[in-house]
């Protein structure tokens, strides 16, 4: 990761995604709040899960997480063209939701989970007042994903901040109950 001098747009660290592990666990550690937005994040789960579930035993904290719509057809079958994970993607999306059910049972978190319909162009790890945003690839080469610690006073962080708002108003709000439903209503058409 490389510090940045000046954070007028309020960029604190640049690097690779992978290489911002630590911080992650920092960031989790240390907040009340998170907003997650992604595909699955297969690896990012399992790599942070005890930070999650220490973060959720927590009782002054709250998560909200956006995932792929599983009934949008479209979105699932450009996304499973355009990762290496391919064909597996939406095997792994549904991994991510019934993680939310999981956690939802265990820890009455996330109460509720979004679905996003349109084709993301980053990912976000969203924290009290610093946000974690990862590029996605225009190829479906796997490779080290750039991504940028940034401020929520800062000019990425305040366009984060809309993004969500904005989210909320498009995408699909649903109970980590409702979700199992979700799946089956897909598992049933394939």
């Amino acid at each position: 990761m490389t510090d940045l001098p000046d954070p007028q747009p309020g960029i604190l660290r640049v690097g690779a995604f992978a290489g911002f592990y630590q911080r992650f666990e920092d960031l989790i550690r240390d907040s009340t709040r998170m907003t997650l937005y992604f595909i699955h994040s297969r690896r990012w789960r399992e790599n942070h899960d005890a930070a999650i579930k220490s973060f959720l035993r927590r009782k002054d904290t709250m998560v909200e997480i956006f995932l792929p719509d599983l009934e949008s057809h479209e979105l699932m079958f450009s996304l499973s063209r355009r990762f290496e994970d391919g064909p597996l993607t939406p095997t792994l999306v549904v991994d991510a939701y019934r993680y939310c059910i999981r956690l939802a049972r265990e820890y009455g978190k996330p109460a509720e989970v979004w679905l996003f319909g349109r084709y993301p162009a980053y990912s976000f790890y969203q924290f009290d007042e610093r946000a974690v945003m990862a590029l996605y690839s225009n190829t479906a080469e796997k490779k080290d994903m750039p991504a940028f610690e940034v401020t929520a006073d800062g000019l990425l962080g305040q366009f984060l901040a809309t993004e969500i708002d904005g989210l909320k108003r498009e995408c699909r709000k649903r109970l980590p109950e409702e979700l199992e439903d979700v799946i089956g209503s897909v598992s049933e058409v394939t």
